[in-house]
């Protein structure tokens, strides 16, 4: 019997009495406390924290005694110390921009939520090591433009870099377009600050590359969403800003043709191979529908489209012939069916505004179910397949939609209803899918996160072993379950 099966009537009851307290205004002492640290620590009226308790896809609305917004780490540590001894949970929100509630108090706990939108120093910029080491709450874009004058970059491509912080894409361990070659945000990490649930700091923010001094603890904190402790500062590495971008969007027959390509680049082209989008031809369509002023730069329609990017940080002229002599290669041998290369930064561009505007354009074509899965890379194709059956077998006459980072496995897929916009039965959908990629060894949180929405879909795909070490590193970090209730793991 686990530490929570044992506690679960004594926490139940806690919980109930914790809710009670909050409704008669009991908590009025702790927030007069936590107001008594700095002038607009805390905020109240429910107008003021409106905007914090809704997040982006409006369907995870949060509910909490108040909102915090700390400047610093010290703050941070007071926040959770008081809010631990009161025996109130603490929610860590970075840019609000999670797609599956990890970041919106749960309305079924009583919870102070912690904005770390103004912890916004860069604290260091080191050329030589290179890192740049960055409180939570910085913007991505803002920490790009920041050691852009070094010329270095963060290794990570986002849409969402104009709103995605720092902390936020730490604690979800944030992928993109360019984990192929760089990793994902967990490969960028050197060292982190953390503030425990007991209201400690664990000051980790070490920048070498080799450190083998016990464990490994930063690996506990990304991806946790906050459930362990709430990160407050990042030291993260930086890679030479690339000097030279070859850009290329290619027709290819099939998903098993667009991993011919990706492969073939990769053996001719080394790891100069950055980015590798697989979009539909369908998916396409919707794109050029709804967004304004895109055009797809080929002469004719094809089943599939790869977009897919070269570059090198190097000063050597030679990338754009090899990248030319790539593709016309494999337009000779038939892998290919067609391919338009980039002209201008402009054109280059215009072609990631046609990929990014598949996210839109789903939206807008009867979204059903829409799920985050990855796969082993030569999966990807048979996943695709597989899914496409399954879903047609659940509900018959219902479209699929295929598109994402097939350079790393990492395929958004979704389910639209009929064209009688006829219902779907969405659980059964979404569950066969979910079968569909554990069966090829594939993961159903590939890059969003588990927040609340996949918490339960989790527990059940992976095995007892691994859950029961959740709930013992869960149980040895946060016995009280202070830190993000909720979210990622049951600790009810």
């Amino acid at each position: 019997m686990s530490y929570y099966d044992e506690n679960l009537d004594n926490r139940k009851a806690q919980r109930e009495a914790l809710i009670m307290s909050l409704k008669s205004g009991s908590t009025e002492a702790l927030i007069h406390e936590l107001g008594a640290l700095a002038d607009g620590l805390i905020i109240t009226e429910e107008c003021l924290m409106a905007p914090f308790m809704q997040d982006m896809t409006g369907r995870w609305p949060g509910r909490s005694v108040a909102v915090a917004r700390p400047r610093n780490t010290v703050e941070v540590a007071a926040i959770v110390r008081a809010a631990s001894a009161s025996g109130l949970g603490v929610v860590p929100q970075g840019g609000n921009t999670g797609l599956t509630g990890g970041s919106a108090g749960d309305p079924n706990e009583p919870t102070i939520l912690l904005s770390l939108s103004r912890l916004r120093a860069i604290r260091a910029i080191e050329p030589d090591t290179p890192a740049v080491i960055a409180e939570a709450g910085c913007l991505l874009a803002e920490v790009q433009a920041a050691v852009a004058g070094s010329d270095l970059q963060i290794p990570l491509g986002l849409g969402s870099e104009g709103s995605a912080s720092i902390g936020g894409l730490v604690s979800t361990n944030a992928g993109g377009t360019r984990a192929l070659r760089h990793g994902v945000m967990r490969a960028q990490i050197l060292g982190l600050e953390v503030v425990l649930p007991d209201g400690r700091i664990w000051h980790g923010l070490r920048t070498v590359l080799k450190n083998n001094m016990g464990y490994d603890l930063k690996q506990l904190f990304i991806g946790a969403e906050g459930t362990l402790g709430i990160v407050t500062a990042a030291a993260v590495r930086l890679v030479p800003t690339w000097r030279r971008i070859e850009t290329a969007i290619v027709g290819v027959s099939s998903p098993g043709a667009a991993l011919t390509l990706l492969n073939r680049l990769r053996h001719e082209m080394g790891d100069l191979v950055v980015a590798c989008e697989l979009m539909q031809h369908w998916g396409v369509e919707l794109a050029l529908n709804a967004i304004a002023g895109t055009r797809l730069p080929l002469a004719d329609e094809h089943p599939w489209y790869v977009l897919v990017e070269v570059a090198t940080s190097g000063i050597g002229a030679g990338l754009r012939n090899d990248f030319e002599q790539a593709l016309a290669g494999m337009l000779e041998g038939a892998v290919i069916l067609d391919a338009a290369i980039a002209e201008s930064e402009a054109q280059r561009l215009a072609m990631w505004r046609l990929r990014e505007g598949l996210v839109d354009g789903k939206r807008r074509a009867g979204l059903g179910v829409n799920v985050d899965v990855a796969v082993p890379l030569g999966a990807v194709a048979s996943f695709i397949e597989q899914a496409s059956q399954r879903a047609m077998s659940v509900a018959p006459g219902c479209r699929s939609l295929a598109f994402g980072h097939v350079g790393d496995g990492n395929v958004h897929y979704s389910i639209h209803h009929p064209e009688d916009g006829s219902e779907l039965p969405l659980d059964a959908l979404t569950a066969a899918i979910h079968e569909t990629a554990l069966a090829l060894g594939g993961s159903i949180c590939a890059e969003h996160g588990v927040g609340r929405k996949m918490r339960d879909a989790v527990a059940g795909a992976v095995d007892p072993v691994e859950n029961a070490l959740f709930a013992t590193i869960k149980h040895a970090l946060d016995p009280q379950n202070h830190c993000n209730p909720g979210a990622v793991v049951a600790a009810s």
